[in-house]
Formats: structure tokens, C-alpha cells, sequence
């Protein structure tokens, strides 16, 4: 009786429409994470997701696919899900276009004071990881033949060089914080000294890139 009500069970279940995929697993899919997020090496890509690099290993060892990273990248930087976990297609669906890949800034210009869009520059997140950037805190501003990556989460000046708003002039500056919430700004040879609320901090130049 038991063997016919099986039978019944198996004869009647209705089929799937999506019938499940292949999906990448273990080393196989990890190189495809490694490809897309630019980490040479296996530590590197467990620096960049924050997961132990012994839970990489397992994922080798047991054959796992871990889809929450297939989401999470391609929230952050547009890469395909068909890719990551199947293989197919493209990393990024316009291969072309740096900036829908995740790799490219707009970059901007200083003219009268005020940032300009210029064009494009390229750069992988392995180097934004080793700076401690995020694409989304940055800004790209070339001047004097020179990229200046500047971190827009960094404005209270210390000791560097800044991008500032001086009356709705803006400038890549050093700055020097004296005592007194009192600013030290060099203007080429001279220094003049400010309160820190005369101006607007809006990044610090975290990184930069010239030309030779």
C-alpha cells in the first residue's frame, strides 16, 4: 500500500520549469571571483569579501558555491551573475565601458575653481583594497599632469594635501592644522593662516597617480 502511494506521489508531482542550473563550485568559482575583483592571490579575495581564508579552503575542499558573494559583487560593481555563477558570457555586460565595470572613475578638472569632467581613468579594486578606498568615497581630479584620488569620508584636515572649498572656489591644498581650530593653507611658496571654519574640507588626496 505504502509502495502505491509512492508510485501515485511520483506519477503526479508536477515538473519543474526552471530546471536547476550548473552552477560553479569550489576553486572553479573562486578564480571566477578572483578574475572580477582583480585579487591575484586567494588572501587577497578574503581581505576584500572580510571572510577568513580558511573558509576559501573549504569552499575548494567541499565543492561549495557561495551565492551571497555573487550578489553582493554584483550590487557593487555590476558583475554579471551569469558569469560568476555559471561561467557564461561576459564579466561584465559591457565590457567597453570602464566605469560599468567597476574599474573607472570619472575624472575632473580644476578650471576657475570649479571641477570640470575631463574623461575617464581606470583602476582595480586589488589597489583601491591596498589604499583602504571605496569607489563610492572617491573623487578624481586631475591637475598639473597628476591623478589625485581624493577620499570625500576624510574631512578634517590634519596634515596633507586636501581638495577645498574657499568661497565656492575649489583647490587641492596643503594643509597644516595649527592650535586654536586654526588652519595653515599653502598657496605655492606662501602659507596663509585660517579658521577651520573659513573653509570647506571636501577630501583628502589619499592617492596619486603622475605621469613620467
Amino acid at each position: 500500500m505504502i509502495a502505491n502511494e509512492y508510485k501515485v506521489r511520483q506519477m503526479t508531482r508536477i515538473p519543474a520549469k526552471v530546471e536547476p542550473f550548473e552552477y560553479l563550485k569550489g576553486r572553479e568559482f573562486t578564480d571566477k571571483l578572483r578574475e572580477v575583483t582583480e585579487c591575484p592571490q586567494y588572501n587577497q579575495l578574503a581581505d576584500y569579501f572580510g571572510v577568513p581564508r580558511s573558509t576559501i579552503l573549504t569552499w575548494h575542499r567541499h565543492d561549495r558555491t557561495p551565492f551571497e558573494l555573487i550578489v553582493r559583487e554584483h550590487l557593487h560593481s555590476g558583475a554579471s551573475v551569469k558569469y560568476l555563477a555559471l561561467g557564461e558570457g561576459k564579466p561584465f555586460p559591457k565590457e567597453t565601458d570602464d566605469v560599468a565595470k567597476g574599474n573607472g572613475f570619472v575624472k575632473h578638472g580644476l578650471v576657475n575653481g570649479q571641477l570640470l569632467e575631463s574623461g575617464q581613468v581606470e583602476i582595480g579594486h586589488a589597489t583601491l583594497a591596498d589604499f583602504g578606498l571605496e569607489k563610492s568615497a572617491l573623487i578624481v581630479v586631475e591637475q598639473d599632469g597628476s591623478n589625485h584620488f581624493i577620499s570625500t569620508s576624510e574631512t578634517h584636515p590634519t596634515a596633507g594635501s586636501y581638495l577645498i572649498d574657499i568661497d565656492g572656489s575649489l583647490s587641492i591644498n596643503h594643509l597644516q592644522r595649527l592650535p586654536g581650530k586654526k588652519l595653515a593653507i599653502a598657496f605655492g611658496e606662501s602659507t596663509v593662516e585660517v579658521a577651520e571654519e573659513d573653509i570647506k574640507v571636501i577630501g583628502r588626496v589619499a592617492m596619486e597617480m603622475k605621469k613620467k
